[in-house]
């Protein structure tokens, strides 16, 4: 037996594999950045002739952070449909049959023409079962086979994790940009408003005051709406792709440990001892030997040992794979008490501001009404005067009337003064006695 193994083992060493570099599902990120920054312009070009309208308003007129918010919202999308083409490419790989169920693993160079042939393959599953051959040929053990298995399944889901990093950031970022412009418009609503109290004066400019404080309120609450619905609409995408990936990596995996590692050769170690080897070494040995108990001992504990060997292996895989599995579940899990937890807080930030918001705007409109009582007191005031004023002016008007009185009778004077003073001149007065009727009569009898 240890003659055979020398064997195998020189012509593995005599038979060198095809190079194969590792692959991934890594997807561009300036791509990604390129594809959103176009987005972003187009739809804001085409949003411009509806300014007026309410998503014109609602993304054009709200501040800075709406464009951000846009962009990095696009950013992840991108991603996201990038990666959804590159795990649509590859999922065809996993309905096809690289290595045929009657193909022959007896000799290192039958193995090597189909690591050969593997290697010349793009997707990820035959350049998976590629390396894992070359690291059975370069080694000629099975079980060096089994731990470069490992290590490129561990390779594979740490730059899967590593590649969600950015859009994940960005996910965070979107939600903070919100609050950000919710924070700008309520200072701007409360500066401009107490600023505006300070010269206020009459009716109409604490109407214009109150319009600039609903115009900041609007930016406030709009900037959080936005980037709470972007958040929502591309976080989900990411996760659904996500676990799409985890699964596709869960299928390679089992697909090496199901169908290459199990079939290959007996080499110098007695994992993976071949089926057709041990047979062929009972024979000889029976052949060269008479059966003695202890050596039937022997070969029964080797074949215990193989056994053991095997299902140990197969368990640890199984076990490697199912905490991979809770590994992969927990996170989802933490990453959906994390956004649950987040959006309690959002919720309960949205709350204190909006109570916040009504205290001042309830004191604002106490000190509002205290004014509109102010301004009512004065135009009373104003309206008492007005009605002296008129009353005064009244009394002027009768006055004036007198006046004309005491003119005319001015004139009527200088009229009668000629008179007067004829009248007041001396005067002679002459008595001529007339005869009367009856002496007339005696006259003339």
């Amino acid at each position: 037996m240890t003659v055979s193994s020398s064997v195998s083992t020189t012509t593995a060493a005599s038979l060198t594999p095809v190079a194969v570099p590792r692959r991934d599902l890594t997807v561009l990120l300036w791509l990604a950045l390129a594809i959103a920054a176009a987005a972003t312009g187009i739809l804001y070009i085409f949003l411009l002739p509806l300014r007026e309208t309410y998503i014109g308003q609602l993304l054009l007129n709200r501040g800075w952070t709406q464009p951000v918010a846009v962009f990095f919202a696009w950013t992840v999308f991108a991603f996201t449909i990038l990666k959804a083409i590159a795990l649509f490419q590859q999922t065809p790989s996993l309905r096809q049959i690289w290595i045929p169920a009657n193909y022959p693993f007896a000799s290192m160079r039958d193995i090597l023409q189909l690591q050969q042939a593997l290697a010349q393959r793009r997707t990820l599953l035959p350049n998976r079962c590629a390396r894992v051959l070359a690291a059975f040929l370069s080694s000629g053990q099975r079980q060096i086979a089994v731990e470069a298995a490992a290590e490129d399944s561990g390779s594979a889901a740490a730059a899967s994790d590593a590649s969600y990093t950015i859009p994940r950031v960005l996910v965070w970022a979107i939600p903070l940009l919100g609050f950000i412009g919710t924070v700008v418009g309520i200072s701007q609503a409360v500066s401009g408003f107490s600023s505006f109290l300070e010269t206020a004066q009459d009716v109409n400019q604490i109407k214009e005051g109150i319009g600039g404080v609903t115009t900041g309120l609007a930016v406030a609450f709009d900037t959080t709406l936005v980037a709470l619905v972007l958040s929502i609409l591309v976080m989900i995408p990411m996760v659904i792709v996500e676990r799409w990936e985890n699964k596709l990596l869960l299928q390679i995996d089992t697909y090496i440990n199901d169908q290459l590692l199990p079939r290959l050769p007996v080499t110098d170690t007695p994992v993976g001892v071949d089926h057709k080897t041990l047979q062929e070494v009972i024979q000889e040995t029976i052949r060269t030997e008479l059966p003695t108990e202890e050596r039937l001992q022997q070969l029964l504990e080797n074949l215990n040992q193989l056994a053991r060997t095997v299902v140990g292996d197969r368990r640890q895989f199984v076990a490697t794979l199912e905490e991979r599995q809770q590994q992969s579940i927990e996170q989802f899990e933490h990453l959906v008490t994390q956004i649950q937890h987040s959006q309690r807080e959002l919720l309960a930030q949205v709350n204190q501001e909006q109570t916040a918001i009504a205290q001042e705007l309830r004191q604002q409109s106490q000190y509002i009404a205290q004014l509109l009582a102010q301004s009512d007191r004065a135009l009373q005031q104003r309206l008492q005067l007005l009605e002296t004023l008129n009353q005064a002016l009244q009394a002027l008007a009768d006055t004036g009337n007198l006046q004309l009185l005491l003119d005319s009778l001015n004139h009527t004077l200088k009229n009668l003064q000629p008179v007067l003073q004829q009248l007041a001149q001396p005067r002679r007065v002459m008595l001529v006695e007339q005869p009367s009727s009856a002496d007339a009569g005696h006259f003339q009898s």
